[in-house]
């Protein structure tokens, strides 16, 4: 996968993110755990400060 590949994916990853949270179908933090699994599972350069985001987030709720 190229650079630009990788772009091009982590900007539709934004738009789709801002695009659900602005049409207020789902709440803010729904659409912030929709993000993060997503650049997560495309595994672009951003999955790796979602990945931390993701274990300090769980470290919170499960100790």
């Amino acid at each position: 996968m190229t650079q630009n590949e990788m772009w091009a994916i982590d900007a539709f990853l934004f738009l789709y993110v801002v695009l659900i949270a602005r049409s207020r179908e789902i709440k803010w933090y729904q659409a912030t755990l929709i993000s993060l699994f997503g650049f997560l599972l495309a595994g672009t350069p951003f999955s790796y400060p979602a990945w931390e985001i993701v274990k300090i987030l769980g470290s919170l709720f499960f100790g």
